[in-house]
């Protein structure tokens, strides 16, 4: 099943709730959002002339496309994090939103079980239940 959160994601006026893939094996040295383009486009990125890494992933590589700033925080029926600021990157053929390693620490994600989906903020005492996946097919 995997830890699915709610997020917001800013870029600019726009704002979009969506849920967010926690993924402790995408690791970054800075807070990181993969971001679907069909999401890109609705955030306002422009999505023309991107600058385009090569990440490495599980036995392969993959070309990244750079898209810029956003700012992240955790929305929950109860509580809402701070913004927390955060570089969105995208891979062609991946339609749904995910959080790095440094960019799920900075918001507080702790992940209780992983495959039950269960998770937690930090210092919260109780566990939380994943929300459903959303995929931004364009």
């Amino acid at each position: 099943m995997g830890v699915r959160i709610s997020v917001e994601i800013k870029h600019g006026d726009n704002v979009v709730v969506t849920s967010a893939l926690v993924n402790s094996g995408y690791e970054s040295d800075e807070p990181e959002l993969h971001i679907p383009l069909a999401l890109a486009r609705i955030l306002g990125f422009k999505l023309e002339n991107l600058r385009g890494e090569r990440y490495k992933v599980v036995g392969s590589e993959v070309t990244t496309y750079i898209l810029g700033e956003v700012l992240v925080r955790v929305k929950t029926e109860d509580k809402v994090t701070e913004w927390i600021k955060a570089n969105a990157v995208s891979v062609p053929g991946e339609y749904e939103v995910i959080l790095s390693d440094a960019l799920t620490e900075q918001l507080g994600i702790e992940i209780v079980k992983p495959r039950t989906g269960l998770w937690r903020l930090s210092g919260e005492p109780g566990t939380r239940k994943s929300v459903k996946a959303k995929y931004w097919v364009e």
